[in-house]
């Protein structure tokens, strides 16, 4: 019998087999790892948009131009800062997912620079430059939800600030643009900031270019006033998140999405240093302290510590605190807001607290009134002949801002956290 020179049919199958299983594992092996990759991969890239983003806000806080000790002088030159706190809480409850943050907050404040200046869209076809911006850091939510949860938008709206443009329209027109040309306030208003990336104020039929000076009123600034009226009824001339985070508010047509600097946002929580706020324990113990939102801890319980980064809150809602309760804050008719304020409504001839006194606190006499009746003290032009007062009358020695962002593809969360001191204003 000759010998066997080949394999049977049998043993060609079962090698046939052996060999497809051993290629599944490989590409089951390969498809892991190039998943793995991919996840990694987006996650390195969510972590350097995440660094970009938190050095661009490191950037424009360096160069803030308003001292932090309101209110501010308005020929000082010196533009502003603000802080809008939402009602949304970064503390997680029963019916918030935990991950879900604090997004409701805005940054507002002028902002200058000694490197490469800030460019920006002039007439919609050409660039203009400055040193010196208006800049506004905001969320809106976006169309993407994951797991229950609404992911949102950051954006960063820069506006330069020019005393004077001098160019196109604004050289015709004596460095001013006709409203006209764009239609109706205060729907023009929005339509120019389309064109023109410069810090404007509407007066009358008209938009002028923002000063620093300008700017520490609240009625220049961008998305308080867009109608322009100065009046006692529009005071203190709304800024408030959900003004900014309106479609109005934000860049449409072909620039849509311009200013948008991070997708998939979490949590954007605005929080100012404290020296007095209570940092308490949970349920009496030293692990997982939480630093700071109004209300946090039970009331009456020890603080662990004094000075931390709180949520800003009214009188009524705020624990362990008595420098950034918002005292003025019914006077001023804002609440979870902080702002340099101006002088300016001292001495702009608008009665703001309607108590039949127009600027009582620089007038030069005692003329105080209360429960509408006057009623000197001896004191000339004290503060409590005052029309305005900040919402809280405090410096701010620092602030901080943390940014959660959520990534799809590897399902990670990342935060970045940006302190900023204003010491020593």
């Amino acid at each position: 019998m000759s010998p066997r020179r080949g394999m049977t049919l049998v043993e060609m199958l079962v090698a046939t087999t052996l060999t497809l299983i051993i290629m599944g594992v490989i590409a089951q092996l390969f498809g892991i790892l190039g998943n793995s990759i991919s996840r990694s991969r987006a996650a390195l890239i969510t972590s350097a948009q995440l660094r970009a983003v938190s050095h661009a806000l490191r950037i424009d806080l360096a160069g803030a131009t308003a001292p932090t000790v309101p209110p501010v002088a308005a020929d000082a030159d010196a533009g502003y800062l603000e802080i809008i706190e939402g009602p949304t809480s970064d503390i997680p409850s029963p019916t918030t997912p935990p991950l879900i943050g604090d997004c409701d907050d805005a940054l507002l404040f002028t902002t200058s620079t000694l490197d490469r200046p800030y460019v920006g869209l002039f007439a919609g076809n050409s660039s203009i430059e400055s040193r010196t911006a208006e800049v506004a850091w905001f969320c809106r939510p976006s169309a993407v939800t994951t797991a229950g949860m609404t992911l949102y938008d950051l954006y960063r709206r820069q506006l330069l600030v020019l005393d004077y443009v001098g160019a196109g329209a604004f050289a015709t027109g004596s460095n001013r643009l006709v409203v006209t040309n764009f239609g109706v306030l205060p729907a023009a208003t929005f339509s120019v900031l389309q064109q023109y990336d410069l810090s404007l104020r509407a007066e009358g039929t008209e938009f002028l270019p923002n000063t620093l000076g300008d700017l520490t009123k609240r009625e220049n600034r961008f998305a308080h006033n867009p109608g322009g009226t100065v009046s006692i009824s529009a005071f203190p001339y709304a800024g408030t998140a959900a003004n900014l985070s309106s479609g109005a508010a934000v860049l449409s047509g072909s620039r849509q999405g311009e200013e948008i600097v991070l997708r998939n946002v979490l949590a954007f929580d605005v929080r100012a240093f404290d020296p007095e706020a209570a940092i308490r324990a949970v349920s009496g113990s030293t692990v997982g302290l939480v630093p700071g939102d109004p209300g946090y801890g039970a009331p009456g319980s020890n603080p662990v510590a004094l000075g931390c980064y709180v949520d800003l809150g009214s009188l009524a809602t705020s624990t362990g605190s008595t420098t950034l309760t918002g005292s003025a804050a019914a006077l001023s008719k804002l609440t979870r807001i902080y702002d340099t304020w101006s002088t300016h409504y001292e001495c702009n001839g608008i009665d703001e607290n309607n108590d039949t006194v127009v600027d009582g606190g620089t007038d030069g006499l005692d003329n105080n009134v209360v429960n509408g009746v006057l009623t000197p003290n001896g004191v000339v032009d004290d503060d409590a002949e005052r029309d305005t007062q900040p919402p809280y009358p405090v410096p701010l020695r620092g602030i901080e801002i943390r940014i959660r962002c959520y990534e799809p593809s590897s399902r990670e969360v990342r935060q970045v956290t940006v302190r900023h001191t204003f010491v020593p204003h």
